[in-house]
């Protein structure tokens, strides 16, 4: 299986906690895990505002270094407008860059690992995983 991480658990694989986060990654090989360019983007704007960007950008290649970003294709943003529709119909919204990781995850099949089940699990179809939970 391959999975898509969200930036939450990124800050958690950053910060080398929680210990079952860090166990989970290390059993599963190169290529297994990726992340979205939207989560690379996210990241790097919040170690550019940090009071110590050097040491945060650090973490940020880390980070891409064992999940490489996928970069959004033509499906994925086929997928986010869809998504964001069946939404709205709905009554329901997620943030943009929600949208787009979700989508992301959606049309490249992969199972997108969150800490933010709640939002990602309004997305129909969508394999959601929480390796924060015990």
């Amino acid at each position: 299986m391959r999975y898509l991480l969200d930036t939450d658990i990124c800050i958690h694989v950053a910060r080398h906690r929680p210990r079952q986060v860090l166990e989970r990654l290390r059993s599963l090989e190169y290529g297994e895990v990726n992340i979205s360019v939207i989560t690379e983007f996210e990241l790097t704007y919040g170690a550019l505002k940090s009071a110590d960007p050097q040491g945060k950008l650090a973490q940020v290649e880390l980070v891409t270094r064992f999940a490489p970003p996928l970069p959004l294709d033509s499906s994925a943003v086929a997928a986010a407008a869809r998504i964001r529709l069946e939404l709205e119909r709905k009554g329901l919204r997620i943030g943009a860059y929600d949208t787009l990781i979700a989508a992301q995850a959606l049309s490249s099949g992969l199972t997108l690992v969150t800490n933010n089940v709640r939002e990602f699990g309004r997305v129909e179809g969508l394999r959601v995983e929480n390796w924060l939970e015990p």
